[in-house]
């Protein structure tokens, strides 16, 4: 009898508790986008709780502009405002197979294995290997640290009145990155990460939270970006789609304060959040999703959901599509690409309360330094045009007062570098 009413206490606490989410709930929302995290908190930089298939309803419990606070099912968490507004067309050929199933399992992992997969046959292409993936997933910073470190950024700027002030331009095609595109930009990392990756937690988490203000400021603020230091003593700094960004020892050293550093890592995340990477893949009309497009994999495909021989083909592609990519990431981009991505560095820092000049003054350094770098990026050629565009760009914005260089922070929290260095 006692376990009759307390089942029945449960279940109608349940009721009651269901009841009052509806009755609080602003509305519902459905998911347009082929993939969507449902996150522990209102950050790219939290968790993934799960992942939301496109058609799927929510219940909207909060609404803080750029994040909702979502029930799914039995999970509350956050979803960017942005899953909710449209949904991007995709010629991705594997895409369009994966979209024909119902077994969300499977999505994992294909992820997982189709990632090493896919890093597997680039590095053959390009020779050597290394194992960046594992290291990809194993970092992750303290959301709280990073939301004390941003407060203390913020403490004494009107950050809704900055932003207000410098607007961005408008981009119709979505920011976001497909499964796909997302494994093709781990299996380049896992090939720039070959250079050879410094290791101080304590460093990374700083370029990390420097990195996540001016991704917060950007069009792209819902993109997981994960930040990684590369061992090199020339300065340079890449991106790779869907967020991974590095950035050399060499570059940091050439820093003064955090304000440049906001501007290099702006720059990179203009490169991801205006699709520069991938432009160049979908010239060649086909694209590889990571959990389908594998020998590893191709057995259980086939066991679920049959053979397609139309996509035998576009497996044959994948190593010349990623060493395409690779070369045009590695050896230096194009020269419209790089005018936008400095474009967009300029209004991301300000946007993120830093002193956007700094762009122009980390170049007039390397200009000064002349080092010479290990792609087209950097050369003297390509900063003296890139200085003077900057330059320009700087005159004609109008930026608000009060932007911030943040040198005594820099210069304290690369104090563990610049010791090891000299």
């Amino acid at each position: 009898m006692k376990k009759k009413s307390y089942l029945f206490f449960v279940v109608v606490l349940l009721g009651l508790f269901v009841i009052i989410l509806h009755l609080f709930a602003i509305g519902n929302a459905t998911i347009k986008r082929e993939q969507a995290y449902l996150r522990s908190g209102p950050g790219s930089y939290y968790p993934p709780l799960a992942t939301l298939p496109e058609g799927y309803s929510v219940t909207i419990l909060e609404d803080n502009d750029a994040w909702l606070k979502v029930q799914a099912d039995t999970l509350t968490g956050y979803i960017s405002s942005k899953v909710i507004e449209g949904k991007k067309e995709s010629e991705d050929l594997f895409a369009q197979m994966s979209s024909q199933k119902a077994i969300t399992e499977i999505s994992q992992i294909g992820m997982t294995a189709g990632i090493k997969a896919m890093s597997g046959k680039f590095s053959k292409k390009i020779d050597e290997e290394v194992d960046f993936i594992d290291e990809f997933l194993s970092y992750h910073i303290n959301p709280y640290g990073f939301e004390q470190f941003r407060d203390d950024t913020y403490r004494s700027l009107n950050l809704k009145k900055i932003r207000k002030s410098v607007k961005l331009p408008l981009f119709d095609a979505p920011q976001f990155f497909t499964f796909s595109e997302e494994a093709m930009g781990f299996a380049i990392a896992n090939k720039i990460a070959e250079l050879g990756l410094y290791h101080d937690k304590k460093l990374q988490d700083y370029v990390n939270y420097v990195g996540l203000l001016v991704a917060q400021a950007s069009d792209a603020y819902d993109i997981p970006y994960k930040f990684f230091i590369l061992d090199i003593n020339v300065p340079n700094a890449y991106s790779c789609p869907g967020g991974i960004v590095f950035i050399t020892t060499g570059m940091l050293e050439a820093i003064d304060n955090e304000a440049e550093l906001a501007s290099v890592l702006g720059h990179e995340i203009g490169h991801v959040s205006h699709y520069h990477g991938m432009k160049e893949l979908e010239k060649r009309k086909v694209q590889i999703i990571a959990e389908d497009s594998f020998a590893e994999l191709d057995m259980l495909a086939d066991s679920l959901y049959g053979h397609d021989e139309k996509y035998d083909d576009v497996e044959a592609e994948l190593e010349d599509i990623a060493l395409s990519i690779y070369e045009t990431i590695y050896q230096g981009r194009l020269e419209e690409y790089e005018e936008e991505a400095d474009k967009l560095a300029l209004l991301y820092t300000a946007r993120a309360g830093y002193n956007p000049q700094a762009l122009e003054h980390i170049l007039m350094r390397l200009i000064l330094l002349g080092k010479a770098s290990n792609n087209e990026h950097y050369t003297q050629a390509q900063i003296g045009w890139r200085k003077d565009l900057v330059e320009n760009k700087l005159n004609f914005y109008d930026m608000p007062r009060g932007l911030r260089y943040w040198e005594d922070r820099y210069l304290q929290k690369t104090k563990s570098l610049k010791s090891s260095k000299y």
